[in-house]
């Protein structure tokens, strides 16, 4: 079963997990990023990973609870740095006091809050709804947003998006200080058909363009069939 999902690509949902990048048969798998992190130990940023098909930047903390993971990366984050995520506790210990006489504090940054931490009209980026939702808002290369008022009565904020929309989120959701990494990415425009052809990413023909030969979607161009799964199955309809 796990060589037929690697020659397949899929994941026992039917999703495409591994892409084709070259001529030959080389494929990419993702890792898996972390966006419901939470956790408050001290941490270091060990590394950068760049995923090519999306354009995106992520970095890899070890914690000293031992565990490791990856994490959405902002503009804060710096190779071999220690962080530690900023919550709302008063009373919890700072390690980076007790360490300032081994470890250069210039070393140290807080690059995870909570959003009644990060300050108003600064640029923020990586914002959850509601605390456990995860970060759905504000994560695209190089976008940013604006804390413009709080109500801690209600526990609440007003935030303008990237797109000029206000919405409201909960004061103890996540967010990160400063934009999402690569803002760079945004002065380069897709101006040729080469473009990503250039940086090693080859064009994928649609499935409703082939024939039922070919792909589960070809064929059918007048008759009322429903689209189906590589395996058989009826889609979603979408």
């Amino acid at each position: 079963m796990l060589n037929y999902k690697w020659k397949a690509g899929r994941s026992t949902q039917g999703r495409i997990v591994l892409w084709t990048r070259q001529s030959k048969k080389i494929k990419y798998k993702k890792p898996f990023t972390n966006y419901t992190f939470r956790q408050k130990n001290l941490s270091i940023i060990a590394g950068f990973v760049f995923i090519p098909k999306s354009n995106k930047l992520i970095s890899l903390l070890f914690l000293s609870s031992g565990a490791i993971t990856y994490v959405p990366t902002s503009v804060g984050h710096k190779l071999f740095e220690l962080t530690k995520m900023e919550g709302l506790g008063f009373g919890q210990k700072r390690p980076e006091k007790s360490m300032g006489r081994y470890y250069p504090l210039s070393f140290f940054t807080k690059t995870f809050f909570i959003i009644a931490r990060l300050p108003k009209n600064k640029k923020v980026s990586l914002l959850e709804s509601r605390p456990g939702k995860g970060v759905q808002y504000v994560r695209s290369t190089g976008s940013c947003a604006q804390i413009l008022k709080m109500d801690s009565r209600i526990g609440t904020s007003l935030v303008k998006l990237p797109s000029g929309m206000k919405k409201v989120f909960s004061m103890y959701s996540l967010g990160s200080l400063g934009s999402v990494a690569l803002p760079e990415n945004k002065k380069f425009t897709n101006t040729s058909a080469g473009f990503y052809r250039n940086h090693g990413v080859k064009s994928q023909v649609r499935g409703v363009a082939m024939n039922p030969v070919d792909h589960p979607h070809g064929g059918r161009t007048k008759a009322i069939k429903y689209q189906r799964t590589p395996w058989g199955k009826t889609t979603k309809f979408k």
